[in-house]
């Protein structure tokens, strides 16, 4: 996927909190370069080369929890009509650094997917809605904006504070009804401050009921967040029984002896998908166990390392990831001694 395609005419980059965005994600497909084609040469490699930009970002790896995610995605459509008790919400929720957010995009993914699938095509529909909790630190919170600024509707700001002074909580409901909007993603849901919670999911509960939509929040400690929020509304259901929000978990990808298996898989696709001339299937499997004493099977570190080090095989010319090279990428601190490069 070229960089015009997230990008508007400017060249600034489009977030997946816009409208726009997200539909440049959804339709994203990561083709790896013909090695045969990049021939290997004394020149130095320039910033357009594709195989730097394919290893950029390469293909996301199919762990557990996004396999997980696509079965979830299915299931919030299936229960997602007009149901007395209101629409069904979820916590995406785990250590930070695993990949949560990929989960959450993987859920909107797979969602629009069956939409596509099983509905006529139109391009004014509006499945999907993904924003970003504010960040606590002086904000003002007015969660109508992020739905807003998602769907490209205009909001004007008070020219004496420069705050925004318009509520566009109608204006977004109206969307969301006429577009057929049935999900609402919320990332950093951890971000919310303490203060800010029940405002927030006093609003996201307006937006659930007026408009029949699922939520599905995201962040370190979602599932606590969530149920804390909406203890503060209703009693805590008795002994701790049935009540609390359904959790998909997103965990580090373990590592041992007799629990390896998982892991490899994981680095296996990400063998087969690198383009370096003296790479060979199999290469970096080698490197499972000293890839997980680097990340700790945290998605994130692991996949940044990979990447990095695959640039840096391209642009030295080794064309090949070895021990070394991984040491010396800045990523994947998991180790007791701060003063090493990793």
């Amino acid at each position: 996927m070229s960089f015009s395609e997230t990008a508007d005419v400017t060249g600034r980059f489009l977030p997946p909190t816009t409208r726009l965005g997200w539909q440049a994600q959804l339709d994203r497909v990561i083709d790896p370069p013909d090695l045969a084609a990049c021939l290997q040469t004394e020149d130095p490699v320039g910033p357009d080369d594709p195989r730097l930009r394919y290893h950029a970002t390469m293909r996301t790896v199919q762990t557990p929890a996004l396999k997980k995610a696509v079965a979830v995605a299915r299931r919030l459509w299936l229960v997602g009509g007009p149901r007395s008790e209101g629409p069904l919400h979820l916590a995406v929720d785990g250590p930070g650094e695993t990949g949560m957010t990929t989960v959450l995009r993987q859920i909107g993914r797979a969602y629009e997917g069956i939409i596509r699938d099983r509905l006529p095509a139109d391009p004014k529909r509006i499945p999907v809605i993904h924003i970003n909790a504010p960040l606590a630190p002086g904000s003002k919170l007015d969660m109508s904006i992020p739905f807003a600024e998602f769907l490209g509707h205009k909001h004007t700001k008070d020219p004496e504070t420069s705050q925004r002074s318009t509520d566009m909580t109608g204006p977004v409901c109206h969307v969301m009804k006429t577009r057929g909007t049935r999900l609402v993603l919320v990332d950093g849901i951890d971000r919310l401050d303490n203060s800010e919670l029940k405002m927030a999911f006093d609003y996201f509960g307006y937006i659930a009921a007026e408009c029949n939509v699922s939520f599905v929040y995201c962040g370190p400690g979602s599932r606590e967040i969530v149920n804390e929020a909406r203890r503060g509304k209703r009693p805590e259901p008795p002994d701790g029984g049935a009540g609390g929000i359904p959790t998909l978990a997103v965990n580090p990808i373990p590592y041992s002896a007799d629990d390896y298996d998982l892991f490899h898989q994981v680095v296996k696709a990400l063998d087969q998908d690198l383009r370096l001339h003296q790479h060979r299937p199999g290469d970096l499997l080698k490197l499972a166990a000293h890839l997980h004493r680097r990340t700790g099977g945290y998605m994130k570190p692991l996949s940044y390392l990979v990447c990095q080090s695959a640039q840096e095989a391209i642009e030295t010319g080794i064309e090949a990831i070895t021990e070394d090279l991984l040491d010396n990428q800045l990523v994947g601190c998991f180790d007791d001694d701060p003063l090493r490069p990793w």
